[in-house]
């Protein structure tokens, strides 16, 4: 089978770093979109509206992950290494992801007045019922991208992410908004909103297909067959692939099913637990935010590390691997202390009240275990470990459980966030020994950088706290929605300058690490320059 495509990277002469950074371009836009719409909803619904949401989230989350991340790149690497049997390959992954889709669509869908009596909240069978649909759209999407990427066609998968999340959020918020106005119960407007999701995937779906009767040549042998040993390998991949966009779903999927039961088996009234998990998950968009640096790196690392490995470059996977987690423990650590420091205010300026901060500042801490998982996952994937990757995902999940059941009824909503935060160390701690072990990328002479590191940590957070001080005790600012939101902007800004001076001063990156840096930024602009003169 051969294709035409329209935005065939190939015909251009595209580079593999070229289309890893179109795709980690749309990835950013993408995570952006899902944090920026959860603000304005629980604006609208409230905690416990919001609560509704996020209770059905964690579904939509999985098939995403496995719809942008895990699907397409693991078909798309058998595209590349089966270049003979790709008529048979199509065929089986056509035939892989319907079943997959149908398959999840019944069981969630049939399942659903179980799994919500399991959440404790029988109302919310409306809500599951609803984003069980996605399942029917999803996969085909994920097949189509998968196709197109295994082509070099990474224009068409970034923008087909871009058209389903835009019509994903304007979908939620306009039918959330309609719904609210018009008086339907919480419940209902968390089924509409879901809904928003189904929407999305279909017109990304439809946007592919029509680029794939254009792009795709009448070479496909219809006698091709399904061999199953392509679907096994196929799926097996998928999840692997998967694990990195996975493992924030996965807490929140845990949550779901355990922060309101145990509250309410240790004593509290079922409706004040539900207002508080929502309250709780106020925290899900500032992890996101927070980790989509680490995520980034992920999308980028796992071909280049994979091509390294092939070509058995020791001191370049070495080198790689040292910049990933150096750039993801940088980013994630400031991330997650200066959202620490200004949390109080934060959480004012994003949703109207202070309620839940100290939990939320405990779960803030979660997001440097995060995003270390995040990049070490993807150069693990890309060394082949993906089974030790599965592995810790699933060690994290025991820890979450074991951990909601210990300290949900001693602290409460801090006791959630613990959990969440020893779940991801010991996933992370995990991974980095792993990381370690395969290429000695830690050396005894960084000991030095550590501690410039930790000292820039602390300088920002000094010089932070010390603004607030003097804009609370000097400037009077109040605890209103506005002068909270300039406290926080401030800040953030503050934060954002003293930390990059001390990076710099100190020289946490290397020559040859900051080369490396501006030589992906050089290729961005290349590749805008290219974009600007490809023709529709």
């Amino acid at each position: 089978m051969q294709y035409r495509g329209i935005y065939t990277m190939n015909s251009k002469k595209y580079s593999v770093w070229e289309g890893a950074l179109l795709l980690t371009a749309a990835a950013i836009i993408v995570k952006l979109l899902s944090v920026v719409y959860r603000i304005p909803y629980q604006n609208m619904t409230g905690d416990f509206g919001f609560y509704v949401f996020q209770q059905a989230y964690p579904f939509y989350a999985i098939a995403a992950a496995i719809a942008f991340t895990g699907f397409p790149m693991a078909l798309s690497k058998m595209i590349v290494s089966e270049k003979n049997n790709n008529d048979h390959l199509i065929k089986t992954s056509v035939w892989t992801s319907f079943t997959l889709g149908v398959f999840s669509f019944v069981l969630l869908f049939f399942t659903a007045p179980f799994i919500a009596r399991w959440m404790g909240d029988d109302n919310l069978e409306l809500p599951i019922k609803v984003i069980s649909v996605l399942f029917l759209f999803i996969p085909f999407a994920a097949f189509l991208r998968g196709t197109y990427q295994g082509y070099g066609d990474m224009q068409l998968t970034a923008v087909s992410q871009l058209i389903e999340q835009t019509i994903r959020v304007s979908g939620i918020l306009l039918l959330s908004y309609y719904f609210v106005s018009k008086g339907y119960t919480s419940y209902e407007t968390g089924a509409a909103a879901l809904s928003g999701s189904v929407i999305g995937a279909l017109a990304s779906g439809l946007f592919l297909l029509f680029f794939w009767k254009k792009g795709f040549a009448k070479t496909y042998n219809p006698k091709a067959k399904i061999r199953f040993l392509y679907a096994a390998e196929l799926l097996k991949t998928s999840v692997y692939l998967s694990l990195s966009a996975l493992i924030l779903a996965l807490m929140q999927l845990v949550d779901s099913f355990l922060f309101v039961n145990v509250w309410v088996g240790s004593g509290m009234d079922s409706y004040d637990a539900k207002i508080l998990k929502g309250v709780f998950d106020r925290g899900q968009p500032l992890l996101q935010l927070g980790t989509v640096a680490a995520a980034s790196i992920a999308l980028a690392v796992v071909p280049e590390m994979a091509t390294l490995v092939n070509k058995k470059k020791t001191a370049e996977i070495q080198f790689l691997a040292k910049l990933s987690v150096k750039i993801s423990i940088v980013f994630g650590g400031a991330a997650a202390v200066g959202l620490i420091c200004i949390m109080k205010d934060l959480n004012v300026m994003l949703f109207k009240n202070e309620d839940g901060s100290r939990a939320l500042a405990i779960l803030c801490v979660s997001i440097i275990f995060v995003s270390i998982i995040y990049t070490t996952t993807g150069l693990l994937q890309g060394l082949g470990h993906g089974r030790f990757a599965a592995f810790t995902v699933l060690l994290a999940v025991a820890v979450k459980i074991a951990g909601n059941f210990v300290f949900i009824p001693i602290i409460g909503m801090e006791g959630a966030a613990l959990s969440t935060v020893l779940a991801t160390f010991a996933a992370a701690a995990a991974q980095l020994v792993k990381l370690q072990s395969a290429t000695r990328f830690l050396m005894r002479s960084q000991k030095a950088k550590l501690f410039y590191y930790i000292v820039s940590l602390i300088f920002m957070a000094v010089g932070v706290l010390a603004w607030l001080f003097i804009a609370k005790n000097v400037l009077f600012l109040a605890d209103t929605r506005f002068h909270s939101m300039l406290i926080s902007i401030s800040s953030s800004l503050i934060g954002a300058a003293l930390y990059f001076i001390c990076i710099f001063k100190l020289r946490i990156f290397s020559q040859a690490e900051w080369d490396s840096v501006f030589h992906s930024v050089s290729l961005f602009k290349k590749l805008f320059k290219r974009l600007k003169k490809r023709r529709p």
